[in-house]
């Protein structure tokens, strides 16, 4: 045998060895695609439940929400006009308050020097 048979022979081996490892790979990717997809059309009902659920818990919730809405908005007016009633009558009260007594301006103490101070400044004044 000589050496481009030989080549040959170790190509052709190198070409069945990639072969059959890409058939094992594609065996293996097929095997776990299968495995998801019966995965998601076990989780197709369940999903499609919860749904449904979801959209018939937000129509009884708007539902709930109008109703109590409308059964408690005379409460909620009613309440305002206490609330802002009571802020009238308490800014009206502070307003008098204030305007019964004035703040009187605090008289300003002249501040004496003391004799030591006194005298060193004299002495800076003669020295100039």
């Amino acid at each position: 045998m000589n050496f481009p048979e030989k080549v040959f022979e170790a190509t052709a081996d190198l070409r069945i060895r990639a072969l059959s490892l890409a058939n094992a790979a594609l065996t293996q990717a097929r095997a776990r695609a299968d495995v998801a997809a019966k995965r998601v059309a076990n989780l197709k009902a369940p999903l499609a439940t919860l749904s449904t659920a979801g959209k018939e818990l937000n129509k009884v919730a708007r539902q709930h929400a109008v109703r109590f809405v409308k059964q408690n908005s005379t409460l909620a007016l009613a309440a305002g006009k206490d609330v802002s009633a009571l802020a009238r009558t308490t800014y009206a009260t502070l307003a008098t308050r204030a305007a019964k007594a004035p703040v009187k301006a605090r008289a300003k103490t002249s501040s004496r020097k003391s004799p030591a101070r006194k005298r060193s400044t004299m002495k800076t004044a003669k020295a100039a």
